[in-house]
């Protein structure tokens, strides 16, 4: 295994255990919850591929379904956001970059990167809570949650990157 797989490994496992044992229990206002375990996949280097993506999304997905006991939704979710991920970067970024490229607010500019990370974390949500709902006949509650959950996380984000940033 290379150094990145195994650091890739060890996030993995933190941001899993930080994503089960205290941000899944958190539910501002009934409506709203953070899923930080997006950041891994939205820091995820370019050159990845939509499978490694995709599996890393499942992964991520299927760990907090399977301890927060939301059969499958999670999973659906956060895959089909690692799907789309590369398709929502490529229209921030050149083709010339170079392989090691990790998005961010330094390699792309704040602008970008939170546009970049608003619209794979709103399609996440939003697959989330309709699969979760399964109907739309509850419209306001369903986008109270799509909403909240979709700007509590960006905040998580963007305290991430402010931390990241300094580096």
């Amino acid at each position: 295994m290379t150094q990145g797989t195994l650091i890739n490994i060890r996030n993995f496992v933190l941001i899993a255990l930080a994503q089960v044992l205290i941000f899944s229990r958190i539910h501002l206002f009934g409506y709203v919850t953070a899923y930080i375990y997006l950041i891994f996949i939205l820091k995820l280097p370019r050159h990845t591929s939509v499978n490694a993506l995709m599996l890393w999304g499942f992964l991520f997905g299927i760990t907090v379904d399977i301890f927060c006991d939301t059969p499958g939704i999670n999973a659906a979710a956060a895959t089909a956001m690692a799907f789309a991920r590369n398709l929502f970067l490529s229209t921030f970024t050149h083709k010339g970059l170079p392989d090691d490229f990790i998005p961010g607010a330094n390699s792309i500019k704040w602008g970008s990167y939170i546009v970049y990370s608003l619209m794979c974390i709103t399609l996440f949500y939003t697959l989330l809570f309709l699969l979760e709902l399964f109907t739309v006949s509850h419209i306001t509650p369903l986008l109270i949650s799509i909403s909240g959950s979709t700007l509590l996380t960006m905040f998580f984000v963007i305290v991430t990157e402010c931390f990241s940033f300094r580096r």
